[in-house]
């Protein structure tokens, strides 16, 4: 669904900068002066030492004798534990990236088999819920989840972090709207988690009952109803009764909104450009929006793809887009798979862009259990023999995400005239391209738009 804003025709004002820092760092906005220019044509940005030897070796301290891989545990150890968060998130993102660009490509029609279709996840907020729950099931249970998981710290440890990470999530403001909830709801006679040391009021995590007299058809609406309510109203017709008629156990939800003005005033593009999908694709076109900021740019040379960081009005959020020179996806998807997010970011580098990106607005119902089997959790969705077990398990599972790329109000209508300072280089992403929406160091959510 296209969302363009109200556009209009006043002298843009002047912008602030601001670039990507760590958690809680100040920042600082540099103001830039306003200029003439013309369209820029695009371009492209594109000894081991010697060591001499003893004749009579000494055998080193046990101190400098440490291998790499026990100096690496070593390093491990002393990381804090949100250092050891943000390390694993990235593993953990890659790991939830590829399995669902994989299912949902594996379920596309015959004509979109090469891309699939665009989606929108959070990983983030995927790991944050394994850390909560974890306290709540059976040994087994949680000897799965704690190894995809990845890092090892305390109970206590982990409600704090969640507890931090959660408070310093950016909030609503007269340039962002953004919410997030999590809500538990249980059928009687099951499994009561008791969430000590305050694990769920850290995630601020909603748990609620059945009465267990609901019908199928009573259960979906129910649920849809606290779907509504936590996206403000705007996401609706989650469940039907079909996907809630073979029996309830537990369910958990994560509902995610986000909807954010961009740092540069965009200029809405006249009529619409097409979009190059896969050859066998069906010919689309979409309305685009052109911004020229400030930027991080890097030309990735080795995926034949470009790299570009676009910077929200809210100081710290941004959102990469990892754009394919060719229009498949495949090849990037697995580079994406294999490197964190880390590498890409320091091959960026800052200049003034002009960058050409679509319009729209993503729905996302993303199914859960399949994706938890498949990252090597499978006990935590069993639901098969769950008599007796003093332990949660999830009956259903589901991220609910509504995720905006639009002009926004303070957009102006393109009549020609280029009053912006020129450009350095200019991206079109008029295929195509993997996108994630970063939050200072860590990534919020991502996946991919497809149109």
């Amino acid at each position: 669904m296209h969302s363009p804003g109200a556009t209009q025709l006043t002298p843009k004002p002047e912008m602030r900068l601001n670039f990507n820092t760590p958690w809680n760092a100040p920042q600082q906005h540099p103001t830039r002066s306003l200029g003439w220019s013309t369209t820029a044509l695009p371009i492209l940005v594109s000894s081991p030492s010697i060591v001499p030897h003893s004749q009579s070796p000494v055998k080193p301290p046990a101190t400098t004798a440490a291998t790499a891989a026990s100096q690496q545990v070593i390093a491990h150890k002393n990381m804090s534990a949100i250092d050891k968060f943000t390390e694993r998130l990235d593993l953990f993102e890659r790991q939830f990236y590829k399995i669902t660009f994989a299912k949902l490509t594996s379920i596309s029609p015959a004509d979109r088999q090469e891309n699939g279709m665009s989606f929108v996840q959070s990983g983030f907020f995927l790991l944050l819920t394994l850390m909560v729950l974890s306290k709540e099931v059976d040994p087994a249970t949680r000897a799965e989840i704690d190894q995809c998981i990845g890092f090892k710290i305390t109970d206590m440890e982990r409600v704090d972090l969640v507890k931090r990470l959660i408070s310093t999530l950016p909030s609503t403001s007269d340039t962002l709207t953004v919410r997030h909830a999590s809500r538990l709801m249980l059928w009687p006679g099951r499994h009561e988690p008791r969430f000590q040391d305050g694990a769920a009021a850290a995630l601020m995590l909603n748990v609620e009952h059945f009465n267990g007299t609901e019908t199928s058809d009573a259960i979906a609406t129910i649920l849809n109803k606290k779907v509504e309510l936590d996206s403000g109203g705007a996401i609706h017709d989650t469940f039907d009764e079909g996907d809630v008629s073979g029996g309830m156990v537990a369910v958990f939800m994560t509902t995610l909104y986000m909807r954010g003005r961009w740092r540069a005033s965009p200029t809405v593009l006249n009529g619409t450009q097409p979009f190059h999908d896969a050859d066998d694709a069906p010919q689309r076109t979409v309305r685009m929006i052109r911004i020229n900021d400030i930027m991080k740019y890097a030309d990735l040379q080795d995926w034949d793809a470009q790299a570009l960081e676009i910077s929200y009005a809210t100081p710290g959020l941004t959102l990469l887009m990892l754009v394919p020179r060719s229009n498949s996806l495949k090849k990037l998807a697995q580079h994406v798979s294999d490197t964190s997010i880390a590498n890409i970011m320091s091959k960026m580098k800052t200049m003034r862009v002009a960058a050409t990106i679509p319009i729209y607005t993503l729905r996302m119902t993303l199914l859960l259990p399949n994706k938890l089997q498949a990252m090597g959790m499978p006990r935590l969705v069993d639901v098969g023999n769950v008599t007796g077990t003093p332990s949660l398990r999830l009956s259903h599972a589901v991220q609910r995400v509504m995720f905006w790329a639009e002009a926004g109000r303070d957009a102006y209508k393109d009549d020609g005239i280029e009053w912006d300072q020129k450009p350095e280089l200019e991206v079109i992403a008029n295929r195509p391209y993997i996108f994630f929406v970063r939050w200072r160091n860590v990534t919020l959510m991502n996946g991919n738009f497809v149109l």
